[in-house]
């Protein structure tokens, strides 16, 4: 049964619309190169795998062994703008820059022409931290999507495809005042998956208890971690979406020492071979984990995140759930 959540995030789009997106489609584009702000490179599927299957272990990163991250879809593209070419996609969407405040995620939407299937988007925060996904796109060419926002000053790209070439539409983002995360973990997942469910569990806690950042902790206001009393080292969840695609957002400054672990809940009754990523940005450094099927009411332990070093070992394990599900899994994970 699908759960409802009662929390909605109202997020102010200053100047005119603004959008990102990539194709999805495998393969090489042919025709003329983008033009105006560069010229566009082929983008590629933009995630660092660094764990496949689902079988157990796992993959250990951190210092100068971190993963790589998202791969930048237009490089060449760097400035607010478009690049594009004769008969790439085109859009009417007004490109300008975005005072976010301190919002930690903005909300794009708009409507793109003569682009073949869905797209990605890719945005990189000032230190080189980086986050994508996929962006779904009806027949009519209108999109929407959410992403995290990094703290400062950030590019988001979107990249449209057809036979012809690429448009890339580039927006600036300034945030203000916002929370300089040492924590941030972000989940994706497509349309056969309905309703993942993204956990930040700290160390010695539980699934689903107060000790776990998640839909029933965190959205608002997060539970009291850290010094008792104060609210600057409490987790933040800021999107819980309930349908396909995400993403979800946990953020933490201030993290107390020890083991965290980030879980990922398939918890409506989406397909059994439903794959999500998850992307752990940790210390300035990005690592993607992906999977390739989660099933309804089974868990994912995608990674731990070991603090102060900031190491990140990635997983593949899997718990059925399903015998112990009450509102979300209450087996004593992890």
């Amino acid at each position: 049964m699908q759960r409802t959540c009662a929390f909605a995030l109202a997020l102010l789009t200053l100047g005119g619309p603004a959008c990102i997106i990539v194709d999805d489609a495998e393969g090489d584009t042919e025709g003329s190169s983008p033009t105006s702000n560069g010229s566009a490179e082929e983008g590629s599927s933009g995630v660092d795998e660094t764990a496949e299957g689902s079988s157990g272990g796992g993959d250990e990163t951190g210092g100068d062994e971190g993963g790589d991250g998202y791969q930048d879809p237009a490089p060449d593209c760097t400035t607010p703008g478009e690049c594009t070419c004769e008969g790439c996609p085109s859009s009417d969407i007004d490109t300008a820059d975005i005072l976010a405040g301190d919002a930690t995620s903005w909300t794009f939407s708009g409507t793109i022409m003569d682009a073949a299937g869905d797209g990605e988007f890719f945005i990189e925060g000032p230190d080189g931290q980086t986050f994508g996904g996929t962006i779904p796109t009806d027949e009519s060419g209108a999109f929407s999507f959410t992403t995290p926002l990094f703290c400062g000053e950030q590019l988001v790209k979107c990249v449209w495809s057809n036979d012809a070439g690429q448009y890339v539409l580039v927006t600036r983002v300034i945030t203000e005042g916002c929370v300089e995360a040492d924590i941030r973990v972000g989940l994706t997942w497509d349309e056969l998956g309905d309703d993942f469910e993204l956990h930040l569990v700290r160390p010695g806690g539980q699934i689903n208890t107060a000790d776990d950042c998640t839909w029933t902790t965190c959205v608002g206001a997060g539970p009291d971690w850290g010094v008792e009393g104060d609210a600057s080292d409490d987790p933040r969840k800021d999107v819980d979406n309930t349908g396909a695609y995400g993403p979800e957002n946990i953020f933490l400054a201030g993290p107390e020492e020890g083991t965290y672990t980030v879980l990922v809940e398939h918890w409506g009754g989406g397909d059994a071979n439903a794959p999500g990523t998850v992307t752990f940005n940790v210390d300035g450094k990005t690592t993607v984990v992906e999977i390739d099927a989660l099933a309804p009411q089974h868990v994912w332990t995608a990674g731990t995140i070991e603090w102060p070093s900031g190491n990140v070992t990635t997983g593949q394990e899997i718990y059925d759930c399903s015998g112990e599900w009450s509102g979300g899994c209450t087996a004593m994970l992890p």
